[in-house]
């Protein structure tokens, strides 16, 4: 047995840079394991030929399709028809929408994130999620472009 283990010990680490080149450990453990059981004389090259043999593939699956009555992703916020007809502009990404708020006259008096987010559903037809709009708003602060207060709901409001 102690002979066994040292002289297995001692073809694990030649075999270990080969083995380690494969990035599944279940492949490691794989190989590993035929190893063991080819030494051990269980498992010859016929008993592998078996198990090839024996293994069963599962179901093939079928491709999806998108079903006819859902919208695509470009329809879903109004976008253009597809097909060769003649396409809508799409809606604008929230940064875009801010700086088209910003360029305009919005600014003028204080506004919330929620009132931008408001204006963009309004005008642009798009209702944005408030986040989209706050990490913007407060580089448009810091760089000196919209400035900002905290009005007595204690939130930020934001003007020109």
């Amino acid at each position: 047995m102690n002979k066994n283990f040292v002289e297995l010990k001692q073809q694990l680490n030649e075999l270990s840079e080969t083995i380690n080149r494969f990035d599944s450990e279940a492949v490691q453990l794989r190989i590993v394991e035929l190893l063991f059981n080819q030494t051990s004389g269980t498992v010859g090259t016929s008993g592998m030929a078996e198990e090839a043999n024996s293994y069963e593939a599962g179901p093939v699956a079928e491709p999806r399709s998108a079903p006819a009555s859902s919208p695509s992703r470009g329809q879903s916020r109004g976008g253009g028809k597809r097909g060769g007809e003649a396409a809508t502009p799409s809606a604008s990404g929230a940064v875009a929408a801010l700086a088209r708020l910003v360029d305009s006259d919005f600014f003028t008096e204080k506004r919330t994130i929620g009132d931008v987010v408001k204006k963009c559903e309004e005008d642009f037809g798009v209702r944005y999620k408030s986040n989209a709009f706050s990490g913007p708003l407060s580089r448009y602060a810091a760089s000196g472009v919209l400035k900002r207060d905290k009005n007595a709901e204690g939130k930020f409001a934001y003007f020109k």
